[in-house]
């Protein structure tokens, strides 16, 4: 394999000092040079003495269940767990480990300290190793034992589409699936590797395999068998009560239980269910509420009731004609509350009032019921734009449905929760909602609800862009549910967005085939997706196919916000058809927004794509001066005077405008991109435009997100700085100095942070009216505080990534005495700083923003937005010594250089001194 070939290096011939000597010296020389090679090539290439050490081949047992690139280090062993968490793994051979070291094998390296239980180094000499899908393969193996399984999935998926017999990486992938739960998908890998024949390998995998789907299938088979003996006995009144299966699933049979009620047309029907009654009430703890029920629905007129009953029969096999009719006849019928109920939740397209809910809860005393009837309420404050009110419907509905052991109803409410939570962009609340879900629904062997939280899963996941988890999530859940065709078309839809984030249209269009093949509609997510294959890989029937599904955007089945993107959706299509049209419903998206933007994330997305899609498409028809005009409009800042860069990206387009020394206006529009944005832009601009530049002092850099928060849109040799913020702001009045430094800050352990070194005195020299809040001062409220009234900033702390307290980097600092710690981008926006300071933050990583959607908050942003003049931030980690750069800058900003020009010039000095070095160029300004 490419993998173990290895060129060794260090071997020197013999060289030439003064006058070569002839005869016997000359002999004697070459003889003991060879010699000296002769052993010094046999130490490094005869593997007898290290093998064992190395690869610990001499043991009966593997140390690891993951598998290795290297043959050596792959021999199969059977694996055998560690019997202690705490085990001490095998001492590391230094003689063997040097060896490798001095001939440059730094994936021999690596491979031997992942064996010995040394991650850390393990992971250091492998990312020093050449590039190779080997090693692409055993660095997954390092991100699969430290826990990441993003990390580990997209490495993974990488390798084996470039190569998809890859042995190792095959049997990684299967291992991580199964950690993750993914049983299907870990049993359908774990067979691709039986089927090889290697051996030992093909044996354990065929055994996992076997386990895998043994433990699966038995649950899988129970609950399928539960509930075709409650469907047959929706179907004839005379298949037997499954009485005994309400014991094992009793979600599954309180739901059965309504709909077996509610379509019997005879009392002696009604009294039949009795003992499931029983048995259910039992299971919830309730003394009779069911057995009630019963008794209550029975004593009614079936003479009226029956009639009815057999209609809603219809409207539960969608059979029903007319199911608004039927909801207006069983308003007329006092009898029939709990049909008027189901047909209400069957029928979402039929307009009702939160005064109808309302009425149905009178004198209800049925926990689940009154389950129903709150979440139906949240879905009613949603689509009346009160999604707050709509959220503690549910919590409260959640709470009490725990309380009342109604564990299927808990599952439901979560995956709503999660619905809800990622339409608001609350990821990390979304994916812990849905865990929770999963993760009670196979408590419960709730077997579809299952599916439907693996879903929810990958929704999560996907806003994300953790692409690899997402398509994991997604192919565990069609494993699970082949045959039911709205699950199916959920998961094929969700793979065709996955395809486009991957500028796969190709892939996409067929995947979106697949959604569409059983007969569902296509759904706002779909009618995107249609929008942009419209435009990659079109069909004839797309404009029907999305028109069709935006007709079906009404109030009634949508909030404001889903009506924006909507809007949005339409937009989008048209602009590519005829423009002018096009920037119309793109402009009526951005008015409909507007009213909504406080409190939607709908509606401010559709705002971010509506700008984003403008300006592309005005540099698509070669209007590079609209293009200019609306990117700023974006970012709510007028076009600056002098020399100006505008950008902005959707899909697979780029648009690019400059404004030269002398007003000379160019721009260029590409579509040719075909991978995601990396976190350095380098190259996007092309290099004509970048040379117009180069005769200008300065540049302002109107850039609409996701551009906005990475390093390289122009080069570090120019002076630029990104224009962020408005133009409302007033001048800051003159205040004395205060210069405010956090440092020695103590995050909570659990981030597991490194300690910073204190802000060096050398790096604060000249300073007037220093503040400085260390240790446990420095909490959030505290900073806030100081920060308002300070004209110059240096925070010296590590960047996290936490959504659930910000969609931007959160700076970790000491926590309060409520727990919190983090200084967030919203907190910050909602203070003003009165003294216009310059703001350095020296956190790692503190101006990046994970992939996520279409807007960009970035902590620079905050700053600027609540009053600084100008803020210093990196997109990288950034080394311990980088106070001298920024107080280099900061001595130059107050001998009255402009910032973009100090940073450009001091970027210039530490290049000449410091050759090679990079981080000073993931230094951004905003202004």
């Amino acid at each position: 394999m490419a993998g173990w070939l290895v060129t060794p290096r260090g071997m020197r011939l013999p060289g030439r000092t003064g006058m070569t000597r002839v005869g016997g010296g000359l002999a004697l020389t070459l003889c003991v040079a060879l010699g000296f090679a002769a052993v010094r090539l046999w130490s490094q290439w005869d593997p007898r003495p290290e093998l064992p050490a190395l690869w610990l081949s001499d043991a009966s047992t593997r140390p690891l269940e993951v598998r290795l690139s290297r043959p050596a280090a792959d021999a199969y062993r059977p694996y055998v767990p560690p019997r202690a968490r705490d085990a001490v793994p095998p001492p590391v051979p230094l003689g063997a480990l040097s060896r490798l070291e001095e001939r440059g094998d730094t994936h021999g390296l690596g491979l031997s300290y992942l064996l010995h239980g040394d991650t850390e180094q393990a992971l250091a000499y492998l990312t020093r190793t050449p590039p190779s899908l080997d090693r692409d393969s055993d660095l997954a193996a390092v991100a699969l034992l430290r826990e990441r399984p993003d990390e580990a999935l997209t490495l993974l998926d990488a390798t084996l589409e470039a190569m998809p017999d890859h042995p190792q990486a095959r049997w990684n992938r299967a291992v991580m699936a199964r950690e993750l739960g993914l049983t299907l998908l870990a049993a359908t890998t774990f067979e691709a590797v039986a089927a090889k024949g290697e051996p030992g390998w093909s044996d354990e995998a065929r055994e996992q395999a076997r386990a895998l789907r043994s433990r699966l299938g038995a649950r899988a088979a129970a609950w399928k068998a539960a509930r075709d003996a409650f469907l047959a006995r929706s179907r004839s009144p005379t298949a037997p009560l499954p009485v005994e299966a309400a014991a094992r699933f009793p979600g599954l049979a309180r739901e059965s239980f309504y709909e077996l009620l509610a379509t019997a047309e005879e009392p002696s029907r009604v009294q039949e269910l009795w003992p499931l009654a029983r048995v259910l009430d039992h299971a919830s703890g309730d003394t009779s509420v069911l057995q009630d029920t019963v008794q209550r629905v029975a004593a009614l007129d079936f003479t009226r009731r029956a009639p009815l009953a057999r209609e809603y029969a219809k409207l539960v096999r969608e059979e029903h004609p007319s199911p608004e009719g039927l909801v207006e006849r069983l308003r007329q019928e006092g009898t029939a509350r709990d049909l008027l109920l189901g047909a209400l939740l069957r029928a979402p397209s039929v307009a009702r009032t939160q005064e109808e809910l309302h009425a149905l809860m009178h004198g209800e005393r049925d926990p689940w019921i009154l389950s129903r009837l709150a979440q139906e309420g949240a879905r009613l404050d949603d689509l009346a734009g009160q999604e707050s009110q709509g959220g503690d419907r549910l919590r409260e509905a959640l709470e009490e449905c725990r309380a009342r052991k109604l564990h299927l109803r808990c599952v439901d409410l979560l995956v709503r929760l999660s619905q809800r939570a990622t339409a608001s962009n609350r990821l990390v609340e979304a994916e812990e909602s849905a865990r929770a879900a999963w993760q009670e629904a196979a408590a419960l062997g709730e077997w579809d609800r299952e599916g439907t939280a693996l879903v929810m899963l990958a929704n999560a996941t996907r806003f994300q862009v953790r692409v690899a988890l997402a398509r994991a999530y997604l192919a565990e859940s069609l494993a699970r549910q082949p045959d039911d065709c709205i699950a199916r078309t959920q998961v094929h839809r969700n793979l065709a967005s996955l395809a486009l984030m991957r500028f796969r249209p190709r892939e996409a269009r067929q995947e979106m085939e697949e959604a569409l093949a059983c007969g569902q509609t296509p759904g706002l997510q779909g009618a995107w997706i249609l929008a942009d294959l419209a435009r990659l890989d079109p069909r004839p029937s797309d404009e029907a196919r999305l028109k069709a599904e935006l007709a079906r955007v009404t109030p009634l089945r949508e909030n404001a916000g889903r009506r924006v993107l909507a809007t949005l959706i339409l937009g989008r299509f048209t602009v590519d058809r005829d423009w002018s049209e096009g920037q119309q419903v793109l402009r009526r998206t951005i008015a409909e927004a507007e009213p909504l933007l406080r409190t939607n994330a709908d509606a401010r997305d559709a705002r971010a794509v509506a700008f984003q899609t403008l300006a592309v498409s005005a540099g698509q028809v070669g209007a590079f001066r609209d293009a200019m005009d609306v990117v700023a409009e974006s970012l709510q800042v007028s076009v600056p005077e002098g020399c100006v860069l505008a950008a902005a990206v959707e899909g697979e387009r780029t648009v690019a405008v400059v404004r030269g020394p002398q007003g000379q206006l160019q721009g260029h529009y590409d579509a040719s991109r075909t991978e995601p944005l990396r976190d350095d832009l380098t190259g996007l601009v092309p290099a004509e435009l970048v040379e117009l530049l180069r005769g200008c002092s300065r540049v302002a850099v109107l850039a609409a997100p996701p551009l906005d928060s990475r390093a390289g849109i122009l080069p570090p040799d120019l002076a630029w700085s990104y224009r962020v913020g408005t133009d409302t702001h007033a001048a800051s009045p003159a205040k004395p100095p205060l210069h405010v430094v956090v440092s020695d800050v103590e995050p909570p352990s659990t981030l597991r942070l490194a300690r910073l070194p204190s802000a060096a005195e050398a790096d604060l020299a000249g300073a007037q009216r220093l503040l400085r809040l260390k240790g446990a001062q420095a909490t959030p409220e505290h900073v806030l505080e100081a920060m308002e009234q300070a004209t110059d900033i240096d925070i010296h702390a590590h960047g996290v990534v936490d959504r659930a307290l910000s969609d931007a980097t959160v700076i970790a600092l000491s926590p309060q005495p409520d727990g919190r710690y983090g200084l967030t981008a919203e907190e910050l926006r909602r203070r003003h700083l009165h003294g216009a300071p310059l703001v350095v933050l020296g956190a790692c990583s503190a101006a990046h923003l994970a992939p996520f959607l279409h807007q960009t908050k970035s902590l620079p942003q905050a700053f600027v937005a609540s009053g600084a003049r100008a803020v210093f931030a990196a997109t990288s980690d950034i080394p311990n010594d980088a106070g001298a750069f920024f107080r280099a800058v900061r001595e130059r900003i107050q001998a009255g250089t402009e910032p973009a020009q100090a940073l450009r010039a001091e970027r210039l000095d530490w290049h000449q001194k410091q050759p090679g070095i990079r981080w000073v160029d993931k230094v951004l300004l905003y202004q």
